[in-house]
C-alpha cells in the first residue's frame, strides 16, 4: 500500500540544545493531535543533543533525526527542515521552547475550516531559563483583511517577535515564499511572515498556544549584536554586506511574483519604497562599511 502522508510536519533546528531539547521535544510528543511527524535538524552540536534525539527516535517513530556534517546556519537548517517534511501542514519550533499540548488541534481546526487563511497561531506567554511565567506577549498578527495588501501594510504597522510561526503554516503557502532566505540578511523570519501575507489571512486563537522560553543562549536574546546575529544565521563568522537593502530587495520581489492585482502590488512596493527611504541611514552606514572592507 502506498504511504500515507501525515498532516502536520513539526520541524525542530537545534544546535547544542540539550539543556531543554527534552522537555521541547516532549511537548510536541504530547498534542492531543498526533497525526504528525516530528523532524530534528542538529546543527552539528557538540554536547549531549545527538545522544538525546537518537534515544527519542528510538522510542517512537514519529521522530526522524538528521545530523548535518557542518553548521550551515540557521536559515539553511530551517529551510532544510521545511524540504524534508512530508505533511500538508508546517510548523518550526525551536528546541528551547514549549507550547500546549492543545496547539495542534485548535490550529488544525482553523486551517481545515478556513482555506483562505494561511497562518494560524494561538497567543504567547513569555517563560523564563527554568520555565517560569514572565509576561504576556501580544503578537496583534491577526490579519484577516480580504486585501493582501491591507494585510502587508498592517502586519509592518505591528510586527515584534515572529511567534506565529511557530503556530501552524500551510504548505502551498510556505513552499511559495523564500523560507528564511539565503543567510544573506538577519531576521529571514520577518521577510517569512511577511510573504505569507501575500498569500491569505493570518489567524490568531485568543488562547495561549505558545511559550517561547527567554534565555541568554537563545538567538533572540541580543538581536542588537550583529557578531552574534551573523554566526546564527549563517554558521559562519563572515559579515552581512548591505543587509538592510537586501532585505528590502528581497520583499519587492516576493510582491512581484505574487499573485496578487497590479493595483495591490503598487500599493505594496510604494510602502516598502517608504520603508526604505526612512531606513536610508542603515543603508548608507552599511555601504559605507561595505566599501572600507573593500
Amino acid at each position: 500500500m502506498p504511504k500515507v502522508p501525515v498532516k502536520i510536519s513539526v520541524g525542530m533546528p537545534v544546535y547544542n540544545g540539550e539543556q531543554y531539547l527534552e522537555e521541547a521535544i516532549r511537548a510536541t510528543l504530547e498534542q492531543t493531535y498526533g497525526d504528525f511527524e516530528l523532524i530534528i535538524s542538529d546543527n552539528f552540536s557538540t554536547d549531549r543533543t545527538e545522544t538525546i534525539c537518537r534515544d527519542f527516535s528510538i522510542t517512537d517513530s514519529r521522530i526522524k533525526y538528521k545530523r548535518n556534517e557542518k553548521n550551515i546556519g540557521a536559515a539553511a537548517n530551517y529551510n532544510q527542515l521545511f524540504h524534508m517534511a512530508e505533511g500538508e501542514y508546517f510548523r518550526w519550533f525551536n528546541a528551547d521552547d514549549l507550547c500546549s499540548k492543545y496547539l495542534h488541534e485548535k490550529c488544525l481546526e482553523v486551517m481545515e475550516s478556513s482555506p483562505d487563511v494561511v497562518m494560524c497561531y494561538g497567543k504567547t506567554d513569555i517563560i523564563g531559563d527554568h520555565g517560569q511565567f514572565l509576561r504576556h506577549y501580544d503578537d496583534k498578527l491577526d490579519l484577516r483583511q480580504d486585501s493582501a495588501a491591507d494585510r502587508f501594510i498592517t502586519y509592518f504597522n505591528v510586527v515584534g517577535m515572529t511567534n506565529a510561526i511557530y503556530g501552524l503554516m500551510r504548505r502551498s503557502a510556505l513552499a511559495r515564499t523564500a523560507l528564511m532566505g539565503d543567510g544573506s540578511f538577519y531576521a529571514a523570519d520577518i521577510n517569512l511572515m511577511g510573504e505569507l501575507t501575500l498569500y491569505g489571512k493570518i489567524f490568531e486563537i485568543p488562547e495561549t498556544l505558545f511559550l517561547r522560553r527567554m534565555h541568554e543562549e537563545a538567538s533572540s536574546w541580543n538581536r542588537e549584536d550583529n557578531t552574534v546575529q551573523q554566526l546564527f544565521w549563517t554558521g559562519q563568522k563572515k559579515k552581512f554586506v548591505l543587509p538592510t537593502l537586501k532585505k528590502h530587495v528581497a520583499f519587492l520581489k516576493a510582491i512581484q511574483k505574487s499573485p496578487n492585482s497590479i493595483q495591490e502590488k503598487l500599493r505594496m512596493h510604494a510602502h516598502m519604497m517608504r520603508r526604505l527611504i526612512w531606513k536610508r541611514k542603515h543603508v548608507w552606514e552599511e555601504a559605507l562599511q561595505f566599501l572600507n572592507l573593500g
